[in-house]
Order: structure tokens, then sequence, then C-alpha cells
């Protein structure tokens, strides 16, 4: 990914930079352990909010849940290092990196496999994807665009968190209520 300079945190826990060539880039070092997925999914939530390409992230959450939970199921290391970073034309390049030289496979899909299948998702929601072998270990990558026609955001708000999702919903229904009652009632 180029060198990168430190410039300052990101909300979401991560170490917010530029790349050489411009780009922004938000990266995170996890411990290498289960608890170290779900905070990855919420740097990528945050991180395209922030960036205002909310289109992108529940391919990105399922692409860096994939990549960050064959970190802790194969490295060997006692961390992993998730980045995100913005290129040009609006793509999200979701990248983890681990000290295992072991390149991970694509694998054919067996309808009685327990597992595997993780690198096919990457691959159907990707427009691309790819290792980068590294001398200590490698980087997996996958990079997402908007669809064609999606550069902007609906009409409808999108919010990032599930929290304020469901306040969001709460609130358009608590509405929903209070008008119904008051046709019901009368009342203007």
């Amino acid at each position: 990914m180029g060198d990168i300079m430190l410039r300052r945190s990101h909300p979401s826990g991560g170490l917010r930079s530029q790349a050489a060539d411009g780009s922004s880039v938000v990266t995170a070092v996890l411990p290498r352990e289960a608890e170290s997925v779900p905070v990855a999914r919420r740097l990528v939530r945050h991180t395209l909010a922030d960036w205002r390409l909310p289109q992108l992230i529940d391919a990105a959450e399922l692409v860096v849940s994939e990549l960050s939970a064959n970190a802790v199921e194969h490295a060997r290391h006692a961390s992993v290092r998730v980045t995100l970073q913005r290129r040009p034309g609006n793509r999200v390049r979701v990248a983890v990196t681990d000290k295992s030289t072991d390149l991970p496979v694509l694998l054919p899909l067996a309808d009685d496999a327990e597992s595997g299948r993780g690198l096919a998702l990457i691959a159907a929601v990707a427009c691309q994807w790819g290792t980068d072998p590294l001398p200590w270990g490698k980087r997996v990558w996958a990079d997402l665009e908007p669809e064609q026609g999606q550069e902007e955001p609906s009409c409808a708000p999108m919010y990032a968190g599930h929290r304020a999702q469901l306040l969001y919903v709460l609130i358009v229904v608590t509405l929903g209520v209070l008008v119904g009652l008051a046709v019901i009632s009368g009342t203007p």
C-alpha cells in the first residue's frame, strides 16, 4: 500500500493516515483473537460512513469479517493489521495483514463442507481480490466499489451504527402509532 504517514486517530479506534499517492487510509492493529472480528467490522462501518460510502458497508463488513476470521484461525502471531484505503473512483481496498506466510486458497465449494466458503464470498462481492506475499507474512485484500449509479447515497438517511438504525426505526414506528391514534380518536 505504499509508504504511509501517520496523521491522527480515527474515532473508531484506527489510525487515520495518508498513502504516498494521497489516498486516505485508516488502519488498526488488533489482537489475533475472535473478539477482534466485530472490532474490525466496526472500524469498517465507521470509516465508510465517514467517507460517505454507506453503500459499501455491508460488503466491506463481510470481507473484513472473513479475512479477520481467517487470520485469527490460521496466523501464528499475536496481532493482525486491518487497513482500509480509499482509492480513486470511490474504490475501497479492505486488507488484513498477518505474519503467516501460508497463502489462502480458494477451495471448491462442497455441499457438506462446514467451512471454506470465506474466499468464495469475498470473490462474489469484490470487484478484485488477491494476496500480497511479504517477507514476513502476507496481506490479503479485496477491492470494493459502488455499482454504477450508486455513487451518491439514496435520499433516505443511512445510519452507520446498528443502534442508530434501531433508534431511527423506533422513532418512525412511534410517529406512525401516534398518527394512527390521532386519526382513530379524531384529534387533528
